[in-house]
């Protein structure tokens, strides 16, 4: 797999360590509809020394689109083996399987698509030691393919718990990025992934066997949930603190790397001075006769993420702060 623009990656247990961010301040044109999109459960079981029942067979896969709708598909099945020469050594299985899908409309704004699943499979002897080999398998996944219509940062978030994993990926012409959930684990992972075709898949499993040898891999279970966010680049996540009204942080211009600000006409009634800093450096002061009606341009690097604080000092002697992310431009 070809490596991407990867945020920060660091390798956790089975899987990357990363958070991702924001909301988009893009224009949304006529989305792109996903293709090929489905959600399906496979559950069985199978003795390769004793005769056993027949498992139920799977149900077809659910369409899935990407309207915010949720799509379910869940299976279950349960038989018996027996030994020919011992009809007391018999091994009871049972296998279910659920994933729930759901994709918010995909175009030049943000996205998510989430996945929530779980996987039991169970192969016990009633003896205490079998001449049966019996396994149970449990196995749901949701995928999909799509495009995008420019960059986007793409983040996968995970957790996952239990015996069993679960994987989640998005990928496209050799580029991509995964996760893979080992017992109780969680992380994300982010890149910046270009325009052009998509796809993005996740499962969840879980196998058992009755081998007298490991009595823990005849009863695994397993809980997964994965989510995938798409933001354009350059976008903003929510604005936090209070200014009474003096200062607004706006969007950030991807063509220079510059984050929009203004003063408001409250800036000179209510305050005495405004800061403004970019990633912990002052780019901006004013007190006095500046604190006036003005839209600002903060400097900031397009290949980096900008974090833009405004200080506020009030001429009651209170102290205010307004924060606003931006995700890089490049």
């Amino acid at each position: 797999m070809k490596r991407l623009h990867l945020r920060r990656g660091v390798a956790v247990l089975a899987l990357g360590a990363l958070a991702g961010t924001g909301l988009v301040n893009a224009p949304s044109p006529a989305r792109a509809v996903i293709s090929g999109a489905e959600v399906e459960t496979e559950t069985y079981f199978f003795d390769a020394e004793c005769a056993d029942t027949a498992s139920a067979p799977n149900p077809e896969p659910a369409p899935l689109s990407d309207n915010s709708v949720p799509v379910t598909r869940a299976h279950s099945v349960a038989g018996t083996s027996t030994h020919g020469g011992n009809p007391a050594d018999i091994t009871d299985f049972a296998a279910s399987s659920q994933l729930t899908a759901v994709v918010s409309p995909i175009g030049s704004g943000p996205a998510t698509i989430t996945a929530t699943g779980s996987a039991s499979a169970r192969a016990v002897p009633r003896l205490a030691t079998t001449e049966c080999d019996g396994h149970a398998r449990a196995y749901a996944s949701a995928r999909g393919d799509f495009v995008l219509s420019q960059p986007m940062w793409a983040t996968i978030t995970a957790t996952g718990n239990g015996a069993g994993g679960a994987y989640g990926e998005i990928w496209g012409d050799g580029d991509g990025i995964y996760l893979r959930t080992a017992s109780r684990t969680s992380g994300t992972v982010s890149a910046l992934i270009p325009a052009g075709d998509w796809s993005f898949y996740f499962d969840v499993q879980a196998d058992a066997a009755s081998e007298p040898t490991d009595p823990r891999q005849r009863a695994r279970d397993y809980q997964m949930k994965f989510r995938i966010d798409l933001h354009p680049v350059g976008s903003a996540g929510a604005v936090a603190g209070k200014s009474k009204g003096t200062v607004q942080l706006g969007a950030r211009d991807c063509s220079t790397g510059n984050v929009t600000a203004a003063l408001t006409k409250r800036a000179k009634k209510k305050a005495k001075k405004v800061v403004f800093k970019v990633n912990g450096a002052t780019v901006a002061k004013f007190k006095g006769k500046k604190l006036k009606k003005r839209t600002l341009a903060l400097p900031a690097a397009p290949s980096s993420a900008a974090e833009v604080v405004a200080i506020i000092k009030l001429k009651n002697g209170k102290k205010l702060k307004v924060t606003r992310s931006y995700l890089a431009c490049s």
